[in-house]
């Protein structure tokens, strides 16, 4: 019997879990990568908000507030994922997925760059994930249980999982593109193995869009939520009753996106030379609200998960399935 697995991929925007308690069964969760401090009492107005502490994690582990968009402490352009926001939230999300008691194993991903150097990814997963029994407080009610096995995987390559017959094959030279919320990674893939130096980050995230998209829609006097900002990107307009101004809406939309999108292939080429004989497959929750946008440009060559959340959560289910075969074939993680 394999003990419940759950896979942590702590973005930048959004910190994704999901649990696999066989091999078919999973449940997915996600909160925003943010915390504020116990000591700022303007956080505990704010909505979704809840304490979190971890004697586990020492200093690190003191009270914070934690699960809202809206704390102050976010990570930015200069954030490592080898830091303690990142422990808190990964640590969070394995504590509230976990029953009391219970004995699970954890995967997390780590950036490219710190995965191709053995000794520098197992201090990673030593740093992020602690071993053995863990104790952790939501909303001041303890929590106690033990984590047995870790494995940290190179992020932004669960599709690899997620497909394997399709990314094994020798002749097939891939690109997988991550868009979140706060960036993108990039990497190329061949014969099933990341190529880790044509790998890396870059700043086109989900949320610069909406910023744009919303600006460019306000200067002509349309102001929406941010509930229709998402789902207008998808439909390409808002839905306004008024034909005149639907269309009006649709070329702002437009004219944002084919800018963004711009940018991305732009990046996308100076990357790698033999950017027009790859396959391009797209991940995350911004490919997907993307979908049409990026198919128009790409054509058959853009590949993407059946739907947002399977896009969202590709990385995390991914990481989960990885570490399900791993300790099925009895292979060694720590």
């Amino acid at each position: 019997m394999i003990n419940t697995i759950i896979a942590v991929d702590a973005g930048k925007a959004e910190t994704k879990t999901v649990v696999l308690h066989d091999k078919k069964d999973i449940v997915r969760d996600h909160f925003p990568t943010a915390i504020g401090t116990a000591n700022d009492g303007r956080v505990d107005l704010l909505d979704g908000v809840h304490t979190f502490s971890s004697k586990t994690l020492g200093e690190a582990g003191k009270e914070v507030r934690i699960g809202c968009g809206e704390l102050p402490i976010k990570s930015d352009d200069n954030y490592s994922k080898d830091t303690d926001i990142n422990r808190l939230c990964t640590l969070y999300a394995i504590a509230r997925s976990v029953q009391p008691g219970e004995t699970v194993n954890v995967v997390t991903g780590c950036p490219l760059s710190i995965y191709s150097r053995k000794e520098e990814r197992m201090e990673y997963g030593r740093n992020i994930v602690p071993n053995g029994k863990v104790e952790c407080a939501i909303d001041g009610k303890p929590i106690e249980f033990n984590i047995d096995k870790r494995l940290v995987c190179a992020e932004s390559t669960g599709i690899l999982t997620m497909h394997p017959d399709l990314f094994a094959k020798k002749e097939y030279d891939a690109a997988i593109v991550d868009m979140g919320g706060l960036n993108m990674n990039i990497a190329a893939v061949n014969n099933a193995n990341i190529i880790i130096e044509s790998s890396h980050t870059s700043r086109h995230g989900g949320r610069e869009l909406v910023r744009e998209i919303r600006r460019a829609l306000m200067d002509h006097g349309m102001e929406i939520t941010d509930t229709q900002i998402l789902t207008s990107i998808t439909r390409g307009s808002v839905n306004y009753h008024d034909d005149d101004r639907k269309e009006e809406s649709k070329a702002i939309i437009g004219q944002a996106v084919c800018s963004f999108i711009d940018e991305i292939e732009k990046t996308l080429r100076n990357s790698w030379k033999n950017f027009d004989t790859l396959e391009l497959f797209f991940i995350g929750g911004t490919s997907f609200l993307l979908k049409d946008f990026l198919t128009e440009r790409f054509g058959e060559h853009a590949h993407f998960e059946k739907d947002f959340e399977t896009s969202r959560y590709a990385n995390a289910e991914g990481f989960a399935r990885k570490m399900y075969q791993k300790l099925a074939e009895g292979s060694g993680t720590k």
